[in-house]
């Protein structure tokens, strides 16, 4: 199987796998407010911003890596985590970071959380943001 098919292929098992509703109750929403208390209790998990560079110099989560949505799959290796490892993604809505846990989650990440009303509900609670 070349490496592109093989590539198609876990996508579509992810992509099954997650509109199946196979994502475990840990992998619901985490909070800002619990983010952030996690963040400063130094158990912060890795966040992974998925907008694009411009947006992220713009204001972003203090420690959060940057890599747009449309890269994603050709630039996670840059993550640096492994597989079973938690992760929290955003954008500023959270449609783009849904996309982000199916791409992560078809590349074999089983923790892939989304932060509740992304980078909106952030900046709405008026908590820290980083430049």
């Amino acid at each position: 199987m070349t490496t592109s098919r093989r590539f198609l292929a876990v996508l579509l098992a992810g992509m099954l796998l997650a509109s199946a509703g196979a994502a475990s109750a840990a992998d619901t929403p985490i909070d800002a407010a619990q983010l952030l208390e996690r963040q400063q209790a130094g158990q912060a998990p890795l966040v992974l911003d998925v907008r694009h560079a411009d947006e992220y110099a713009d204001g972003h989560i203090a420690g959060a890596l940057n890599i747009p949505v449309e890269q994603l799959a050709s630039r996670a290796g840059v993550l640096g985590v492994p597989r079973d490892s938690e992760i929290v993604v955003y954008c500023v809505s959270g449609k783009r970071a849904a996309k982000a846990q199916q791409t992560l989650t078809s590349l074999g990440y089983t923790h892939v959380r989304l932060l509740d009303g992304s980078l909106n509900t952030w900046r709405q609670r008026q908590l820290p943001l980083a430049h």
